[in-house]
């Protein structure tokens, strides 16, 4: 409870920065820890059923498309004429264990070549006039053996979970550490090479504290939209202006009142 006091405290009145400025920075990195952590694995929990929806949307269209085959000792065996080919829109499977058509079909933005022994996945950006691919090759090996159908997807995601959902969990979230920190740390020399002999200037010390803790109102309100799902905004706009704001009254009200300008 006094840790939640103290995170609602740097969202509620800039003044309170002034009593973290002189904090050792291995404290206010474990603070921002034992923030950044939590906010994480709350915000994956969240959106876990979201992933559970599309799991089982991708299981029933699995079901409707997908020719017999089965997979074994990290090979696929089918007895459906190759290369075998179905989709709509813009997704399209193929299965060819044959290397008859060894390259994915660019004609669809998204889509999978299943093969004898691994599969390539490839996406299309259409950010510009013409669609930039990226394909992404994997080897089967080390999946599961069985027929492959819908319920063969869902037991896949659900191993996948107990396995890798920890795994996302750190890295994502050391990943945003490392993003603030870097954030802070680019302010806080910035700023510091700025108020150079000025008399009320803050230490570079002091700076990057205030600049690691503004981060609390802009971690909770994009957690926030992330768990909510709301697409209304830029949500690495709106962690910017969040953390703008916070910063600039944080440093602001940390200032020493006491001290006066030379000369007066």
């Amino acid at each position: 409870m006094k840790f939640l006091h103290t995170v609602l405290e740097f969202c509620a009145n800039f003044r309170n920065y002034r009593s973290i400025r002189d904090l050792p920075i291995r404290t206010t990195l474990w603070y921002l820890a034992k923030l950044v952590f939590p906010i994480t694995l709350l915000t994956l929990l969240a959106l876990l059923p979201t992933g559970l929806r599309r799991v089982d949307a991708v299981a029933e269209w699995a079901d409707r498309h997908l020719p017999p085959l089965t997979i074994k000792e990290g090979h696929v065996t089918s007895t459906v004429p190759q290369p075998y080919r179905t989709g709509a829109d813009d997704f399209l499977f193929m299965l060819d264990t044959t290397a008859t058509a060894p390259q994915p079909d660019t004609n669809f933005l998204q889509g999978v070549l299943l093969k004898s022994d691994s599969f390539v996945f490839w996406m299309g950006a259409t950010n510009g006039p013409t669609p930039v691919f990226r394909t992404q090759n994997s080897s089967l090996h080390g999946f599961p053996d069985g027929p492959v159908n819908g319920e063969y997807l869902r037991q896949l995601f659900r191993s996948f979970l107990w396995v890798g959902g920890p795994l996302i969990w750190a890295l994502l979230a050391t990943g945003s550490l490392l993003i603030i920190f870097f954030h802070a740390l680019i302010f806080a020399g910035f700023a510091a090479v700025m108020e150079r002999g000025s008399p009320r200037a803050l230490r570079f010390g002091q700076l990057l504290n205030i600049a690691l803790h503004a981060a609390t109102p802009a971690i909770l309100v994009n957690a926030a939209f992330l768990a909510l799902q709301l697409e209304i905004i830029n949500l690495w706009w709106l962690y910017l202006i969040v953390y703008g704001l916070y910063l600039i009254g944080g440093v602001a009200a940390s200032r020493d009142p006491n001290q006066q300008e030379t000369g007066e």
